[in-house]
C-alpha cells in the first residue's frame, strides 16, 4: 500500500482517480469486492471508498490477519523517542507508523500513545498539559513537546557553559 501510494504521488494521480488502479493491482475475490466498494450501496449500507485512508481502511479490515494487525499495532505502542530525537522528529516518525494503519486508531488513543513514548524528562510536563486542555490535538501535543524539549535543552546547556574562574592574583611588593 505505500508503494502503491507513493507511486500515486510521483505520478501526480488524485487519490480519487488512483483507487480504481488499486483494483487492477488486486486479484480473485479481493478485487470484485474492492471494485463493488468504490462508490456503491448495498442496502442500508453504502461502502463509498473515496480516499486512500479508506482504501487502506477496508483492506486490512478485510484481508489483513490478526497477526499482521497484532504486530503492527504492537510496533506503534512500543515506539519510544530516543534521547537524541526531538519531539518533533519523534512525531513525524509516529505519524508516518500511523498512517500505515490509517483509521484503527481513535486519534485520542493516538496522542495518549505519541505521550507514552516521549522522553521521560518531558513526558511529565506534556502530560499534565494534556490532563489541562484534554481537548488539543495531536500536532498541539508534538508542539507542546518541542517546546519543554528546547527549554530543557536550553537548561542544560547553559549548566553545562565553562563556569569563569576566579584566579588568585599575588600582589608583590617592590621593593626600592
Amino acid at each position: 500500500m505505500t508503494t502503491f501510494r507513493r507511486a500515486c504521488d510521483e505520478a501526480g494521480l488524485t487519490y480519487g482517480r488512483a483507487l480504481p488502479l488499486l483494483a487492477f493491482r488486486l486479484s480473485g475475490a479481493a478485487k470484485r469486492a474492492f471494485s463493488s466498494s468504490l462508490d456503491s450501496k448495498a442496502g442500508h449500507h453504502i461502502y463509498a471508498i473515496r480516499t486512500h485512508g479508506a482504501a487502506i481502511f477496508w483492506l486490512l479490515a478485510n484481508y489483513a490477519t490478526h497477526a499482521v494487525m497484532a504486530s503492527a499495532y504492537h510496533d506503534v505502542i512500543q515506539m519510544r523517542q530516543p534521547d537524541t530525537q526531538s519531539p518533533t522528529a519523534f512525531g513525524l516518525r509516529f505519524e508516518t507508523q500511523c498512517d500505515r494503519l490509517d483509521g484503527l486508531f481513535h486519534a485520542q488513543d493516538v496522542k495518549d500513545v505519541f505521550i507514552n513514548g516521549l522522553s521521560e524528562i518531558i513526558q511529565s510536563h506534556v502530560r499534565v498539559l494534556d490532563g489541562r486542555f484534554p481537548k488539543r490535538t495531536l500536532a498541539v501535543t508534538i508542539s507542546a513537546a518541542q517546546t519543554y524539549w528546547d527549554g530543557k535543552n536550553k537548561l542544560l546547556l547553559s549548566l553545562e557553559l565553562p563556569r569563569l574562574q576566579t584566579s588568585k592574583v599575588a600582589y608583590a611588593s617592590l621593593a626600592p
